[in-house]
Order: structure tokens, then sequence, then C-alpha cells
């Protein structure tokens, strides 16, 4: 008997800023949960050493995305409230990613709760080129939630 894979094959993924969703997506990277490890030694008073490894903090990502620069100014908004008015409370956004499969239904999805643009870096510019630029922002949050659907 063969066991069926049911790994998530993602075929498309979308980014939404308070429900505003995001185009011309390239790539998502830095997603993942990570905690501390706490190790403490003692000894037995038999002189035995004891290793014991607890959680620590939990340790929330910084979240890459990068995209080509449209017009829509969705993400430009965003970011003008985080750098030119310096207002990082009102900055601070839910962020959803869904990956979806190739029917287009969504098989996991990624919260970035009170989420905010610590960096926004545009792609290289080259005179008498017509290339696409994109454009590179690094997402800070407080908590990072994984829901598989």
């Amino acid at each position: 008997m063969t066991e069926q894979s049911n790994q998530f094959i993602v075929y498309t993924f979308g980014i939404q800023i308070d429900g505003v969703q995001l185009e011309q997506l390239k790539s998502i990277s830095g997603l993942g949960l990570e905690r501390e490890v706490v190790t403490t030694h003692h000894t037995t008073d038999k002189g035995v050493e004891v290793i014991s490894k607890q959680p620590g903090k939990q340790i929330v990502p910084s979240i890459t995305i990068t995209r080509g620069m449209t017009k829509n100014k969705a993400l430009t908004e965003w970011i003008k409230i985080a750098h030119a008015e310096g207002d990082i409370d009102k900055a601070r956004k839910n962020v959803t990613i869904e990956m979806k499969d190739n029917k287009g239904t969504t098989v996991s999805r990624v919260t970035l709760e009170r989420a905010w643009v610590s960096k926004w870096t545009s792609g290289d510019l080259t005179a008498g080129e017509s290339n696409a630029v994109d454009e590179t922002v690094t997402i800070e949050c407080e908590a990072l939630k994984v829901e598989h659907v």
C-alpha cells in the first residue's frame, strides 16, 4: 500500500494589507515560527550532570516581499505612514498571505498581526534600458499565525 502525499503544492499566492490585495507579487520570504531555547545545566547530589531545555521567548521573523512596481498606491501609502509621517501605531496593519493550489483554493493562510514596513528598496535602474522595476519591502510584525485550510 502506498501512502498518498498530502503535501501542499502552491501554484499561486497573494497578500492583503487590511483586506487590500497587492498585485504583481514575485516572492515572499522569511515566513516561519521560532522560539528561543533556554538550556540549563545542573549537577545532582550524586554528581550526574542534567541538561534541561525549556522554551524561551518567541522570535517573530521579518518578512520580505518582492513585487513588480505598479501604479497601485496601497503599498506606497502604507510605507508613507511609517516613514514619511513616522506614525508606527497608525501604520500597524494586519497582513494576510494566502497560498493557493492549482484550482485557486486557499490551502494555507499566514496572518501577520500589527505589521508595518521597516524597509523599502527599489530594483536597479539602468539608463537606456526598458526593464520592469521591482520593489522589495521588509515587514515587521508582532505575531505570526499559520492556518492550514
